[in-house]
């Protein structure tokens, strides 16, 4: 194994700051630099402590690979070291005492996975197809008693699969509106107009898993058939579920399951508006619908970085990544990878999206994979025969946030038939 001088980052990059995902057109470009120059470097800048970029699509799903090499645990996203030091002092860890399945290790990770896994994957994922169908009209008869203007991404995005997994869990549908304002304050903790508190997420942290916590006490003593049920009444080793384990896993299943694909759905409805001619070829060709939402996926990317640290001295390329170093996948860039993906910035439903990083890889690939397509299939697959037309209606904005983000606001005009 030989070592290599550290390639580092040039100055006038930045593709880790939440701020730099405001701006995708400036995003973009750097991954495609990055990915033709500089495929790993070394970034050592405020606030973060030090590590390595992935860019391209090989290297990340390489490092996924070697999951005993590159592991979870102790650093799972990139957060200031003032926050992490705050953390620690606070809660006794730099996690905040959480415990979650994206932040799990084998073979802890796979014992924890199989808990949710029936619900989002074959019978199980049949059972609740009525119910997700039933929830997607009840948006588009929203959008149409709208009078032909919404805002896509706060009026339909975030509600339609915040009401999906909120209904799967359980937990009332009436708390809607305040498990958004959680999830917003803990997935886009770098955005100043989302997370008001200044303390990327710590305050929003403790609250909710206070509200969490009753809602498994009550499901504890009251079982009943719904997923928070199982969570909270569920076996590990023949043992209870933790009470950690148990509140983290309710925290990134109630998060993620609803933010990352509301930023798909604002996201496709962008690239549906912006590309005229896919929503034509959706129209003449139904069967394009599941290609199409992979192809959402893959253009939108609304998990936009994982970190890994590794447990011993590994070569990728010809950098030698420490034992101990931080490496960043960078999910957007691997989506974008010129060398998987002809004429990669364009949004194309049919193109053969396989090898697509949007979900993750290996081990740790998204448990609620197929739930997230199915929600897109759809809304998208009864929404678009309806239209007669939609476009923009004034200047989009984006969240900013390295974690997971999408649209802050997509205002449309539209006229169904």
């Amino acid at each position: 194994m030989t070592a290599t001088p550290n390639p580092r980052l040039p100055d006038g990059i930045d593709i880790f700051s939440p701020a730099a995902y405001g701006d995708e057109a400036r995003l973009h470009a750097d991954f495609t630099r990055l990915r033709r120059d500089m495929p790993v470097a070394w970034v050592d800048r405020e606030p973060y402590r030090p590590f390595w970029t992935v860019v391209c699509n090989e290297d990340i799903k390489l490092v996924e690979k070697n999951h005993d090499i590159f592991v979870s645990a102790p650093r799972l996203t990139l957060i200031p070291k003032a926050i992490e030091e705050a953390t620690l002092q606070m809660f006794g860890s730099r996690t905040g005492g959480s415990r979650t399945i994206l932040d799990m290790d084998e073979p802890d990770h796979a014992k924890y996975r199989d808990v949710s896994a029936r619900w989002f994957i074959g019978s199980g994922l049949r059972k609740l197809t009525p119910r997700i169908e039933a929830i997607a009209d009840s948006f588009i008869e929203k959008m149409k008693s709208m009078d032909g203007r919404c805002d896509f991404a706060s009026d339909i995005a975030v509600w339609y699969p915040l009401e999906a997994i909120t209904s799967i869990l359980g937990a009332p549908s009436e708390d809607g509106p305040y498990i958004l304002r959680m999830t917003q304050a803990l997935l886009a903790a770098g955005d100043p107009d989302l997370q008001k508190e200044g303390d990327y997420g710590m305050a929003a942290y403790g609250e909710f898993m206070g509200y969490l916590g009753k809602l498994l006490a009550d499901r504890q003593a009251n079982p009943t058939d719904d997923l928070t049920s199982a969570i909270a009444n569920a076996r590990i080793d023949d043992n209870p579920i933790g009470m950690i384990e148990a509140l983290s896993y309710m925290m990134v299943t109630i998060t993620a399951g609803h933010d990352t694909t509301s930023a798909a759905l604002a996201g496709g409805m962008y690239g549906f508006i912006t590309h005229p001619q896919e929503m034509d070829k959706l129209r003449a060709d139904p069967q394009l619908m599941r290609n199409a939402s992979n192809e959402i996926c893959r253009w939108v990317s609304p998990v936009r970085h994982f970190v890994r640290t590794a447990t011993e001295d590994f070569v990728l390329r010809d950098t030698t990544i420490r034992a101990g170093d931080a490496v960043v996948l960078f999910y957007p860039s691997g989506n974008r990878d010129e060398t998987l993906f002809e004429n990669a910035d364009a949004f194309r439903i049919d193109r053969d999206t396989s090898g697509h990083v949007a979900f993750g890889y290996g081990v740790h690939a998204c448990v609620g994979r197929q739930l997230a397509l199915f929600e897109l299939d759809a809304f998208f697959s009864r929404l678009i025969p309806q239209l007669k037309r939609i476009e923009l209606a004034g200047e989009p904005k984006m969240i900013a946030s390295n974690l997971v983000g999408g649209f802050r606001s997509l205002p449309v005009r539209y006229e169904f038939n």
